[in-house]
């Protein structure tokens, strides 16, 4: 009947086309045109049209479900592979309230250590910008100003409730060559060369090196001698801390030239760099990835790269807000759902000699297609389903609301996973809260310049 009336509103013109949830009820037309019309005029809104889209989740018309789901999906993604901005607009304010207001803008807790330093209590800066920068930028500016550092290789550090991502009291943040992305940062952290000569066989066959690189060759001039060579770059991909991220294919190097014009790719360049997945929710790494990419080394080669140039496939990823809530006074064989999971408590041990606790919980998700499920279906082999981990998306609690530390004991045997918390300044658990993900696949590109080689 609303729908009705919001179509017929639109028709006479009382409602503007543009309106999220007339647009809404339009995904459910008779007409194939005006379905597909709508969900491009939604997906343009983006943000504004999220509310609309999320009350659609659960009509009966199957299409308005089915398009919804879809939509909501690439809406969040794409503002997952958007920097997020900070206005910088502080003239003589203490170091504390700054930071403070650059972390809730930037959706991540932030803190100084070490904490309360006296030198910091009554230090002030300006920090003044025209327009809003990208978190990376803007972090930039804030430690230039304030004399902070960061550690991209840092864990989060847990304070009573949250992870913080710190900051340093110290000149000096990380400088080199970086190349900005969209929320990533790409570092080259170094250029690795080594060249080995092997006079007498060894009685075992040299490794392949780790990055990849063609056999090792034998030396024309000097017959039964062996040469091996290693040639790499090793890059550092760092996501805003508020992000997760997941190699979702491997590394590859578009362009490397030196200043004389000489290609220091390899022909068909088939390296394979480890997979790798970080998180900065719960007690884990910071949100980055190590990787090597193989080069070749001309017989004469210049003083410096001119241009290296690459692109990283990922998987990004953040928790979604209202988590759902186990309560676990009286929990055991009991279920607990909301619209994303169901969280089974299957049993809850205690260890008196050792204080620790294991509960044995199972997880399903209650939405098995549309949407986040087709993005997961679609994802090559388990490299994006394993775009989160556990522990990003199961936090433990005491009545304090403060974190207890927990790892898994077991193999998560399909949905079954058991964790053993392993507590020290915390009190007793008294609650799991489960978070649902937003996911979005993106290529990462990168691009240095004037790089020393070695």
């Amino acid at each position: 009947m609303i729908g009705a009336y919001l179509a017929f509103a639109v028709l006479v013109g009382q409602v503007p086309a543009s309106d999220p949830m007339v647009l809404v009820t339009q995904l459910g037309s008779a007409r194939y045109a005006q379905r597909e019309a709508a969900a491009a005029a939604l997906e343009r809104l983006g943000r504004t049209a999220l509310p609309a889209l999320q009350t659609a989740r659960d009509v009966k018309d199957p299409e308005i479900r089915a398009r919804a789901s879809s939509l909501i999906t690439k809406i969040e993604g794409a503002l997952l592979t958007k920097p997020t901005m900070v206005a910088l607009d502080f003239h003589d304010q203490p170091i504390a309230e700054v930071v403070r207001s650059f972390s809730d803008q930037a959706g991540i807790k932030m803190a100084i250590y070490p904490e309360q330093p006296p030198a910091l209590q009554q230090k002030r800066i300006t920090l003044q910008e025209s327009a809003p920068l990208p978190f990376w930028k803007a972090l930039d500016r804030l430690c230039d100003a304030g004399q902070l550092q960061y550690n991209f290789g840092m864990h989060g550090m847990p304070n009573a409730r949250e992870p913080v991502f710190p900051l340093f009291s110290g000149a000096g943040r990380p400088a080199g060559p970086m190349s900005d992305h969209g929320p990533f940062r790409v570092n080259l952290v170094g250029l690795h060369y080594q060249r080995h000569v092997q006079f007498f066989p060894t009685g075992q066959p040299l490794p392949s090196n780790r990055v990849g690189l063609p056999p090792n060759p034998v030396d024309p001039k000097r017959p039964g001698y062996t040469v091996n060579e290693e040639f790499y770059a090793q890059i550092q991909v760092a996501a805003e801390p508020r992000l997760s991220v997941s190699q979702n294919g491997p590394l590859k190097l578009v362009e490397a030239i030196d200043e004389r014009g000489q290609s220091l790719l390899i022909p068909e360049n088939n390296a394979q760099t480890l997979q790798r997945q970080s998180a900065y929710f719960g007690l884990t790494a910071g949100p980055n990835l190590h990787l090597q990419a193989p080069l070749r080394r001309p017989e004469q080669p210049g003083q410096e790269i001119k241009r290296l140039r690459g692109v990283l496939p990922v998987v990004v990823a953040t928790r979604k807000g209202n988590p759902l809530v186990v309560p676990l006074s009286g929990s055991s064989g009991k279920s607990f759902r909301n619209d994303e999971a169901t969280v089974e408590v299957q049993e809850i041990r205690v260890n008196p000699n050792t204080n620790q606790t294991n509960i044995q919980i199972a997880v399903r998700t209650n939405r098995t297609s549309g949407g986040e499920a087709d993005l997961l279906a679609a994802l090559p082999t388990a490299m994006g389903r394993r775009s989160e981990t556990s522990q990003q998306q199961l936090e433990v609690v005491d009545g304090q609301g403060k974190l207890i530390p927990w790892y898994l004991t077991n193999d998560a045997e399909g949905s079954r996973m058991t964790l053993t918390l392993t507590p020290q300044e915390q009190g007793a658990a008294t609650e799991i809260r489960y978070y649902a993900m937003v996911r979005a696949v993106t290529d990462v590109n990168f691009e240095f310049t004037d790089v020393p080689l070695p």
